[in-house]
């Protein structure tokens, strides 16, 4: 389950994708830094209501569009959902070869987690 705060910054990603544009470019017309919109991109910093009414302006989308939750997004791969889509081939493999280590990291975290219960199987 993605927070209110998660849910905007993927949003704001998924429109700043559709119109090819960038955070630094989203922080421009803001008047920003770079810094706060990554941490609301990033569902890292609680947003105002005048700063939700402040991105929809400069993405010239409703205020609704922001904070509507999608089940689309929970489908879409943190990676992929994170760096957008890309279109050249070496940037997909980039995004595959990332994936692979996050699977990694994820399976090792899950491995650690578990450690005590996989021994006690292991030792029955």
């Amino acid at each position: 389950m993605l927070t209110t705060n998660e849910i905007i910054g993927q949003n704001i990603l998924t429109i700043l994708n559709k119109k090819s544009l960038t955070q630094a470019a989203l922080a421009e017309k803001l008047g920003w830094t770079r810094q706060e919109v990554n941490k609301i991109v990033h569902g890292r910093k609680n947003v105002t209501a005048q700063e939700l009414k402040e991105i929809s302006d400069a993405l010239n989308v409703s205020m609704e569009e922001l904070v509507k939750e999608s089940a689309v997004n929970e489908n879409i791969e943190p990676i992929k959902l994170f760096m957008g889509q890309v279109s050249t081939k070496e940037a997909q493999m980039g995004l595959l070869h990332t994936q692979k280590i996050m699977d990694m990291v994820l399976f090792h975290s899950q491995v650690q987690e578990n450690k005590s219960k996989l021994m006690k199987e292991w030792d029955a």
